[in-house]
């Protein structure tokens, strides 16, 4: 893995439980951890603490990575449902800093460093999902994440739009998420993913996100497509069906690869990163 247009950037990854900031020297990562605290006023200490500490001054740019709903052109979130903070605007760090910050929603930072680092490297176009509590979606486009007007949700596509389809956490009926998620499969079965083991529930799985996957290729036609989150370590009683109804069903374009991600927990911190150095591009 080459990092060296990486070096001098240091990258932040915020979660619920523990923020990482990172940043390559000599082509190794160097992560230091955090516990995310109740107050962002706290958060913001230690962060800037960890990223001086890294940079031994003032970095490149920083990136970050973070729940939202939030907003990538003013690095504002509002809110976000499992930390308690609110109306944080994380461009002031680069205030304390002297350095540029971008930010961008946790799992487009992740989807970015599978694009430019991870599985999908050397791939122009790169479109995945992020399969956990909700189902996440990302397109990156030449190294950059691709957004819209807004931002893109793929887990949003619905897929059955009857009233009786299961109910979605957006408040739709047949979303992708609410077919195909752990949340929707552990309320549907009362199970948690990694409990079920029976290979005709998991065909069925695999059919409802092969689904999702043909829809984005005949919308983005992507080089590669790019599956991330726990339950992809179900592996090949997840992935052979899916892959063999992807093919099934691309009867307009070619089917694309689906690819497992490869960076695991590291990736956001990584993303990060790439966004401190690279930019939106937008």
């Amino acid at each position: 893995m080459d990092t060296t247009d990486f070096e001098g950037c240091v990258g932040v990854d915020i979660g619920g439980q523990s923020i990482k900031v990172g940043m390559f020297r000599e082509e190794q990562l160097r992560i230091i951890d955090l516990d995310t605290p109740a107050e962002y006023a706290t958060a913001r200490g230690a962060i800037l603490g960890a990223v001086r500490e890294l940079a031994g001054g003032t970095p490149r740019g920083l990136g970050v990575g973070s729940p939202g709903p939030l907003n990538w052109r003013t690095g504002v979130m509002e809110w976000t449902p499992n930390i308690p903070w609110r109306d944080v605007a994380y461009t002031e760090l680069g205030s304390a800093l002297g350095c540029p910050v971008r930010v961008d929603n946790d799992a487009n930072v992740a989807g970015l460093a599978e694009a430019v680092l991870g599985v999908g490297r050397g791939h122009h176009v790169v479109s995945g999902f992020t399969l956990g509590t909700g189902i996440g979606f990302f397109t990156v486009i030449g190294g950059h994440v691709y957004h819209g007007r807004l931002d893109v949700e793929g887990g949003h596509q619905v897929l059955n739009p009857s009233p009786d389809a299961p109910l979605c956490g957006c408040g739709a009926h047949g979303c992708l998420e609410a077919y195909a998620s752990a949340s929707a499969i552990e309320a549907r079965t009362g199970k948690r993913p990694e409990e079920i083991d029976d290979p005709e529930f998991w065909k069925e799985i695999a059919g409802y996100l092969a689904w999702g996957i043909t829809n984005i290729n005949v919308l983005v036609c992507p080089d590669v497509v790019v599956l991330a989150g726990g339950m992809t370590k179900r592996g090949a009683v997840l992935m052979d069906p899916l892959r063999h109804r992807v093919q099934e069903m691309s009867c307009v374009l070619p089917p694309p690869p689906v690819e497992v991600a490869e960076l695991g927990a590291r990736a956001g911190v990584y993303g990060a990163i790439v966004l401190a150095a690279r930019g939106h591009g937008e």
